[in-house]
């Protein structure tokens, strides 16, 4: 009879395990902007805190079971016919007490760090600054409401500062997590559903936001940015903000070729105007015609990060772009099941981004960390 050859494939599937695990441990120290592990707010830092333990018990239960798996399969094999069965050790109670306690005593230990932090997570500072977060499909909504400020997509917090998040929705559940702030929690329909998020940073930045919540077609493009800047940075765009554009505005950047061939100034009719259909949704602070609730607030547009809850960057051309057909950029969304192209001409949509992107506010954004 002849003998069994061990296998060759046991080296090769090892070398590429470990070759794997390599290859993950690189990734995870990339400074990624939607990453836990290079946390910047005190949230985050007590959610990575209790992480690092917990990967480290979860790393050595795994060495353990699968150094003792590999042990098995090496030392047990069957070389040929002929060899004998292993001693067999079911019903041993020792052995089935220690691998009951041990991992017992593990996840004992885990559910004390993971209650210890959680509960200091969620206590609620009282001089936090309040801001109401308000989920949309698929788009955020943020009110200073003491500052009487509506900004969308973009929220502004000053460093050094607790802020507490209240979050709220229309629709259906969203969940805004920003991964090097904080940790998740949903934002739940109803008028007194009413979620609280306490956190604070003091590294000025602009940090990535999401949906962690499944909530519809768009879900994936539901983004936000966190805008961490200095006290005095962050109370001079108050300043501003509480200043409306209203009907006396003026083109605030001196670099009008920058917004395209539109003209600003014939923006504003454009925008104005009913048959565009722009005054249904949205509005402008200072404008009584443009008090839409359905869509984002507009005031001061031209400074925000992104269009169309990170879909596109904002630019005059993407801006231009989401115009002619924002069913294209973003399918699903409500804007376009009204505005399809040809709606609106294209010389009301080239006023209407040099209105847009002509309103700005006047301080220096922090990198993106």
């Amino acid at each position: 009879m002849r003998a069994r050859r061990p296998s060759s494939r046991l080296p090769v599937i090892a070398t590429v395990c470990l070759v794997g695990i390599a290859l993950l441990l690189s990734a995870c120290g990339q400074d990624l902007p939607a990453s836990t592990l290079h946390p910047a707010g005190d949230y985050g830092q007590r959610v990575y805190d209790l992480m690092v333990p917990v990967f480290w018990a979860a790393l050595g239960v795994f060495v353990v079971v699968e150094g003792i798996l590999i042990y098995s399969v090496f030392r047990f094999r069957q070389r040929s016919e002929n060899d004998a069965i292993p001693a067999q050790i079911h019903g041993n109670t020792r052995i089935e007490i220690m691998w009951t306690i041990a991992p017992a005593l593990i996840l004992l230990v885990i559910a004390v760090l993971s209650f210890r932090t959680e509960a200091v997570n969620a206590t609620q500072p009282a001089d936090a600054m309040q801001i109401k977060v308000i989920g949309h499909q698929w788009w955020w909504e943020f009110q200073y409401e003491d500052k009487k400020i509506i900004t969308a997509n973009d929220v502004y917090i000053p460093v050094g500062r607790s802020v507490q998040f209240k979050m709220t929705s229309v629709d259906v559940i969203h969940n805004p997590w920003m991964p090097k702030l904080s940790g998740k929690t949903d934002a739940i329909p109803g008028v007194n559903n009413i979620n609280y998020l306490s956190f604070k940073t003091d590294q000025p930045g602009i940090y990535r936001g999401l949906c962690a919540e499944f909530c519809g077609e768009e879900h994936a493009v539901m983004r936000f940015r966190v805008i961490a800047v200095p006290p005095d940075v962050f109370d001079s765009w108050v300043q501003q903000h509480q200043q409306p554009v209203g009907p006396s505005w003026q083109p605030a950047t001196t670099d009008l070729a920058r917004l395209g061939p539109g003209d600003p100034v014939r923006g504003e009719k454009a925008f104005l105007n009913v048959k565009n259909l722009c005054i249904t949704c949205h509005a402008i602070g200072g404008y009584k015609e443009a008090v839409g609730v359905t869509g984002p607030n507009l005031t001061y547009f031209g400074s925000r990060e992104t269009i169309a809850a990170g879909a596109l960057t904002n630019t005059p051309e993407n801006l231009s772009q989401w115009l002619h057909n924002p069913g294209a950029v973003k399918p699903g969304n409500i804007m376009s099941t009204v505005i399809k192209p040809g709606v609106v001409s294209d010389q009301d949509i080239a006023d209407i981004v040099a209105f847009l992107e002509s309103q700005t506010v006047s301080i220096e954004k922090p990198a993106e960390r």
